[in-house]
Formats: C-alpha cells, structure tokens, sequence
C-alpha cells in the first residue's frame, strides 16, 4: 500500500505536458493558416449530431396537419354553402309581360309623365321612371303588391324635352317577347332611350345567374347583346 503513494504527482506532470503539447499543435496550425483552424473548429463543433438545427428541427406547418387547405373553414367551396350557378332564379325579375304592365300602370298613378324604364330590385321592388314631354323626371317604386310611391323628381331644364317613346303597354309586351326570344331567364329591367339605331334595352337574368343585355332596333330585331358572364 505504501508503493502507490506516489502516483497522484504524475497527473499534473500528464496535464502540463498535454497542455505543452497542445500549445505547439495550435501554432502549427496557425502557422499553416487561417483556413486548417476554422476547419478543424468547425468540425468539432459541427460533430454534436444531438443539437437539434433549425432545418432539422420540426415544421409547424407539418405539425397541424400540413398546408392550409387541411384546416377547418377552407373546403366551403366544397360544401356547398356558397350559392352556385345552375340553380333557378328567384326573387328578382319576371317572365310575365302581364306583371310589367301593372308596374307600370301603377308608377303612372303616381307620377306624371310616360313610363322610360323599369329596373327590378332585390329587394322584390320595381323602380319606375317617369319623362314628362318637357323633361322632368319622377323616380317611382312599386312595391310588391302595386303600392307605388314617389322617391324622388327632377324639374324639367329649359333645354330638355321628353322622349319620343315610351313603354306602353304594346311596346311592353314586344320587348318581353323578344328579349325572352334572345336568351331564357327573367326580365330585370326595360329601358326606352334617343338612340335611333338601338332605342330599346331589355336585360334578362339567365337561370345560370348570367345578366344579357340586348338592345333592339325600332322594330324589336335584336341588334346587339353583352353577357356579363
């Protein structure tokens, strides 16, 4: 037992020749150049396979179930609670010539002057405008049930004069005819105007939600149409 008492002096002497040793290593190393130190840095602070890197590490996106399309909320295209094309029109417009003609009696009830356009709302509600033969204007709503009432008029000026035509109960119903001729749907707006190559306008709602527009010569031919769709 009394032999073995020397030997805690020799790891010092271990130590300070590793450390010596060491020392001599590091300026051959930088005597050799900048380039031989950085590697050998790197690669022992590059060997801990067991740090987690940043491209390594887990992806968020991953975690809650891949990209964006998987997350509640984005599949309402597919889950039909967005209204698609198709289906049939409803609540706005008409087919029946019939039903035209009463909007437009009644907005005469009202207002003076002849009947230039009719424009259906989507609220259910036909607004009627009004051309005296000196200019003025009247604004008349129809409402579902005929009631009529005047929101707005505009006093003719010095400078204007009435339309030469007017929606009449037989230009009503020619325009329905033709127009409903021109494309399937339902009447959503008539409209007289000075132009004399195309002095009539009809737009129809399509069942596939698409609005036409046709315009008409003075003799209810078709002369021109544009689809919003």
């Amino acid at each position: 037992p009394a032999a073995s008492a020397p030997a805690p002096e020799a790891a010092p002497r271990r130590r300070r020749g590793l450390l010596i040793g060491g020392g001599i290593a590091a300026a051959v190393l930088l005597a050799g150049g900048g380039v031989a130190v950085g590697a050998a840095i790197g690669d022992e602070l590059g060997d801990d396979d067991d740090r987690p890197s940043v491209s390594d590490g887990p992806r968020q996106d991953d975690d809650r179930g891949g990209d964006r399309g998987d997350r509640p909320g984005d599949d309402r295209d597919d889950d039909g609670s967005r209204p698609q094309g198709g289906g049939p029109v409803t609540g706005i417009g008409t087919d029946s010539a019939d039903e035209l003609v009463a909007i437009a009696d009644a907005a005469r009830g009202a207002a003076d002057g002849d009947v230039t356009s009719i424009d259906a709302k989507r609220d259910g509600t036909w607004e009627v405008q009004l051309t005296t033969a000196t200019g003025g204007e009247s604004e008349v709503r129809v409402d579902a049930d005929g009631t009529a009432t005047v929101i707005s008029t505009e006093d003719e000026d010095d400078d204007d004069t009435g339309s030469a035509l007017s929606l009449d109960e037989a230009t009503i119903r020619a325009l329905v005819d033709a127009a409903l001729s021109e494309a399937d749907g339902m009447i959503t707006d008539l409209d007289v105007d000075d132009d004399s190559s195309s002095p009539y306008d009809a737009s129809v709602l399509t069942s596939d939600n698409r609005s036409i527009d046709i315009d008409f010569g003075a003799d209810f031919a078709v002369v021109g149409t544009d689809s919003d769709g």
